[in-house]
């Protein structure tokens, strides 16, 4: 579309012709084929401009020309040593039709970035059309329109960071995931903070699973404190420390529940905390007195739970993992022989025992004696339906599924142990995992909560 006045066309000096400022292509790729080819036959096909032309402080001038149709023939042209240019001079073309029309040359070519799409459809956005016109206009669908304006709303400086690594391969496919993220700063940060397109897809699911979280947790909170139960201060830290004894736990990962469910016969003062997934009613224990080697075992063990309840959260977010790897709502990893030799290294490392019914407890989360038979062939269908990585993922995942095995009885790190889980976690980090840094430091060895080698239980 070119709406304005067309005048015939002319050759106009190549000196006295300006790239437009909001032209969407900002990168014009590679033009030596072209340029050979201008060199040799010549511009078959006129260059479309407007009278007059901005500088690179976007002040106007009223001399010149600016380009609106040509861009990549005009800086071919220039690069052959062409000086003068057949170009059609449009006149009366207003800032929405300049920006619609330069979108309707670029946006269907298939060498566009990603943030160059985004980018002049936000343009088009800020001029005043809707996103059915923009639609029309760029002959995209009204749900790609919207999933590039929701790019646009990214730090374009990251995005074209990222875009621009090699090893990166950002893909639209992962800003989709991304786009499930409600907060536009935590979008942002994830695509900061993200090391590969895989790991964005990982913290995107992540994100949403939290904010999923966040609003079941705000609706038990309301529940609670309009039953006049109060938050426990410090409750994640105190959680083990024998303060606190829990009387309710409510699952962040299921919806919150209609009415409260405490039993009546609790008596004393209610309190409620959070705890990873879980928000737990409390209230606090009865003091017993203790010897110094009770406290002493009590420390340890409150430590162990702590530890626990780590690896724990741990192994729900794998279960998550594994789980979006099978459906394929994280993308598979090509060199499958690759994968299948690091997984079977992985099991052997662990010592991991390969059986059906450890295969089948995925799906079912329960051990074989609690499964209905109905369940078990329901999971064993899953099971055959899988490819053979498929199958050894899950065989490695059930060897991970001891949260206490990271220790000794004396909370000594267990060293070898944590080796094997560290290679089977090394697999799925090719699919995007990443260790938040409290379980980095039980896999290495570095937690507080370890006791050194050379103190044995008792000692100070």
């Amino acid at each position: 579309m070119e709406n304005g006045k067309s005048n015939v066309i002319v050759s106009i000096s190549a000196q006295d012709i300006y790239q437009h400022p909001d032209n969407p292509r900002k990168d014009l790729g590679d033009l030596s084929e072209l340029s050979d080819s201008i060199a040799k036959k010549g511009i078959m096909q006129n260059l479309t401009v407007i009278p007059g032309h901005w500088d690179e402080d976007r002040n106007w001038y009223e001399d010149g020309y600016t380009l609106i149709i040509g861009h990549r023939r005009f800086a071919a042209a220039k690069q052959a040593g062409i000086q003068e240019l057949p170009c059609r001079v449009v006149e009366d073309m207003d800032k929405k039709d300049q920006v619609s029309t330069m979108l309707e040359e670029n946006m269907q070519r298939t060498d566009l970035t990603i943030w160059e799409q985004a980018s002049g459809f936000q343009m088009m956005l800020d001029l005043g059309e809707t996103e059915e016109q923009i639609a029309e206009k760029s002959g995209f669908s009204r749900t790609t329109v919207r999933r590039r304006l929701n790019i646009a709303k990214l730090d374009q400086n990251i995005l074209r960071e990222k875009e621009a690594s090699d090893s990166f391969q950002l893909s639209l496919k992962d800003l989709y995931e991304l786009e499930k993220v409600e907060d536009i700063a935590t979008r942002n940060k994830i695509l900061a903070d993200a090391s590969s397109s895989r790991d964005i897809v990982w913290k995107a699911q992540n994100a949403v699973s939290e904010a999923a979280r966040k609003k079941r947790e705000a609706a038990i909170v309301k529940l609670l404190e309009d039953a006049g139960i109060e938050k426990a201060a410090k409750y994640e830290q105190e959680r083990y420390s024998g303060k606190w004894d829990i009387v309710k736990e409510y699952s962040l990962d299921k919806d919150a529940p209609k009415s409260l469910g405490i039993p009546k016969k609790e008596k004393g003062k209610l309190y409620y905390g959070r705890y990873y997934s879980s928000i737990h009613v409390v209230k606090a224990a009865e003091k017993k007195k203790e010897t110094a080697e009770e406290r002493a075992r009590k420390e340890i063990d409150a430590r162990k739970k702590q530890i626990k309840a780590v690896m724990k959260e741990m192994n729900n977010r794998k279960h998550e993992f594994i789980s979006n790897i099978l459906s394929g709502k994280i993308a598979p990893i090509k060199d499958t022989a690759e994968v299948r030799e690091e997984i079977w290294f992985a099991m052997v490392k662990m010592g991991s025992y390969m059986s059906m019914s450890g295969m089948r407890r995925f799906f079912t989360g329960k051990d074989e004696y609690q499964c209905s038979q109905e369940e078990k062939e329901e999971a064993a269908n899953k099971v055959a339906g899988l490819s053979m990585e498929h199958q050894m993922l899950l065989v490695m995942s059930s060897g991970l599924d001891n949260e206490g095995d990271v220790y000794d009885y004396y909370l000594h790190h267990n060293a070898e142990r944590c080796e094997g889980i560290k290679a089977a976690y090394a697999v799925l980090e090719k699919y995007g995992w990443s260790f938040t840094e409290e379980e980095s430091q039980i896999l290495n060895g570095t937690h507080e909560f370890y006791v050194p080698e050379e103190k044995k239980e008792g000692e100070k």
